[in-house]
């Protein structure tokens, strides 16, 4: 029983998540790239199917993906980003 009330908390937070993602889509691009994000990235989010967390990979995109593509592509030496 432990198992599924767990999985059933981690649905919950994906579709409350998946929500909120949603409403940054309403944003317009200038707002987007002010927090970091593109509109790209939000569509790339909600098309993760709906028991994963979007949000989740909001973070990978934004901390980890563009950063580790920058910094390889200005010659440096990969290290984690400063927002995550």
């Amino acid at each position: 029983m432990p198992g599924f009330l767990s999985t059933l908390l981690r649905l919950a937070r994906a579709a409350r998540n998946r929500r909120q993602v949603a409403a940054l889509g309403e944003l317009d691009n200038h707002l987007l790239r002010d927090i970091g994000l593109e509109r790209t990235d939000i569509l790339s989010a909600l098309a993760q199917p709906g028991y994963r967390d979007p949000s989740r990979m909001l973070k990978i995109l934004c901390c980890q993906g563009r950063a580790f593509v920058e910094r390889v592509r200005d010659g440096f030496a990969p290290r984690p980003a400063s927002c995550c």
